[in-house]
């Protein structure tokens, strides 16, 4: 029992296993200054880098993903998982490496989560949040994203406040704009119609309608010291030209600044490598981040990463919950408090035979394994419960002592035990051999009842015989026969 206490905190952890769903996805990076037109040329050569695979249904890409010309999406759909020979994870690897040859672009492969409405992209999201200024919580997670990319446990580690876009700032000379009659209203106006790209009207044409849009063209627009060059009508209806009341700054800037339940935040998002659980790349991502975090800066969670977090603990609330109901139910049963305590000393034991496998990799803590665990529970308590009712039943008929009582009821119920163990643990083959979809999950749950079933009856035959013996009232009450003539019957 101490050892499986001891292995539970050293399991990997995830929501769910990644299943084989048929598809794939690719988000692309493109560098900040890059157009819709240079982020699809990359992303067109990805896909006609992957045409030619065998096992491909369709496919197709999206430029201008979550409203940025430099970011885009790519998706890969598989044929039947009867109709080809190798897994969606040994086609993710020549994917990735295809695309690895695209110079021009960052982009990276990934499986869609499994459970739906968990949230898209990469399955690790942790939040820094902080009442500071962007550009500090921009430096703490920059330095958490170097430190988890030196780590080798991710294959990609991404910021998402970037201070790579450039932010021009025009400043109005007031003084000198009220001695040449220039409101500055008027002049953030003119700017906001030259270069804001802002919708004006619309107009109906063969039953649609499309919006005016005004703006100057791009030449005026590509180098922000053009500004100045633009006229603006004064009060006394002259033309002056801007250049004469305002400056020109440009400077570093996110082109959005992320907040996270109102605070000013950066979310760092990761890839792990294979092999490395969700859970275990997020614990490794947040040992790294606390030590670096400086006063009012906090922790939080998103997409996947927040449920799995916020509903991991719920394993213990449920199977604490089992354990006493069961116990309750034993006790109203036997009428006894002990006899349900020498039952379910086989929980602890069969969880032994579930942890050890899950430690070795392969499983691991997920919803499915959750789902097992709870089967268990009453699974493996019936072999207590044929032990110690039969051993109790004949206590009470010759009146024997609790050892003798045991070894008998051992003996009779050895065989009932076995079948049952072996009808169960054969049961859940076809869960642990499944192919296709859903097999991890099946796999995760047959797995958990073979090993602790099997595992668990073993110790059981040897365990719970000997904490009857020790815990065991030495003498139970003989059961006496009543013969019918004995019997009172109420005066008519």
């Amino acid at each position: 029992m101490g050892v499986t206490g001891f292995l539970f905190t050293k399991t990997s952890s995830e929501l769910a296993p990644e299943e084989d769903v048929g598809a794939l996805f690719a988000i692309v990076n493109a560098p900040s200054y890059a157009t819709s037109d240079y982020t699809k040329t990359y992303v067109d050569q990805m896909r006609e880098l992957t045409r030619d695979l065998p096992e491909l249904r369709a496919s197709f890409s999206v430029v201008g993903f979550g409203g940025q010309s430099n970011s885009g999406i790519a998706l890969w759909a598989f044929t039947d998982w009867a109709d080809r020979e190798r897994s969606q994870a040994e086609i993710q690897q020549e994917i990735q490496a295809s695309l690895n040859k695209v110079a021009g672009v960052e982009a990276f492969v990934f499986s869609p989560p499994t459970l739906p409405g968990t949230g898209g992209g990469l399955p690790i999201s942790l939040v820094i949040q902080s009442t500071g200024d962007p550009a500090r919580v921009y430096e703490v997670a920059e330095q958490v994203r170097q430190e988890a990319e030196a780590s080798g446990r991710f294959i990609v580690v991404q910021n998402s406040l970037n201070y790579d876009s450039n932010e021009v700032v025009v400043t109005v000379d007031r003084d000198r704009a009220a001695a040449l009659d220039l409101p500055a209203d008027e002049i953030g106006a003119t700017l906001t119609l030259l270069v804001g790209g802002g919708q004006m009207a619309q107009f109906d044409r063969d039953s649609n309608s499309y919006d005016v849009i005004m703006q100057v063209p791009d030449e005026y627009r590509e180098n922000p010291e053009r500004i100045g060059d633009f006229y603006v009508r004064s009060t006394t209806g002259e033309m002056v030209p801007l250049s004469a009341v305002i400056e020109i700054d440009t400077k570093p800037a996110p082109a959005a600044i992320e907040q996270f339940n109102q605070l000013n935040s950066a979310t760092i998002t990761a890839l792990p490598v294979p092999g490395v659980s969700t859970g275990d790349g997020l614990a490794l991502i947040e040992d790294i981040t606390r030590p670096l975090l400086p006063e009012g800066f906090f922790i939080d969670y998103a997409d996947q990463s927040r449920l799995e977090v916020t509903e991991g603990s719920t394993i213990v609330i449920a199977f604490v919950l089992a354990i006493v109901v069961i116990y309750l139910v034993l006790a109203a049963q036997f009428e006894s408090f002990r006899d349900p305590f020498i039952i379910l000393m086989t929980v602890p034991l069969s969880i032994f035979g579930v942890i050890v496998p899950l430690n070795l990799g392969l499983a691991t803590l997920n919803i499915y394994t959750q789902v097992g665990l709870i089967t268990l529970i009453g699974l493996i308590t019936k072999h207590g419960i044929l032990l110690v009712e039969f051993a109790n039943q004949v206590r009470r008929e010759r009146g024997v002592s609790r050892e003798e009582g045991m070894v008998e009821a051992a003996k009779l119920r050895l065989r009932p035990i076995l079948m049952t163990t072996a009808a169960t643990a054969l049961g859940v083959v076809p869960l642990m051999t499944a192919e296709g979809a859903g097999a991890a999950a099946r796999f995760a749950m047959g797995l958990v009842i073979f090993s602790g079933i099997t595992v668990g009856t073993v110790f059981t035959l040897f365990v719970v015989p000997t904490v009857y013996t020790l815990v065991s009232p030495r003498i139970l009450p003989k059961e006496v026969e009543i013969e019918p003539d004995e019997l009172v019957t109420p005066a008519e």
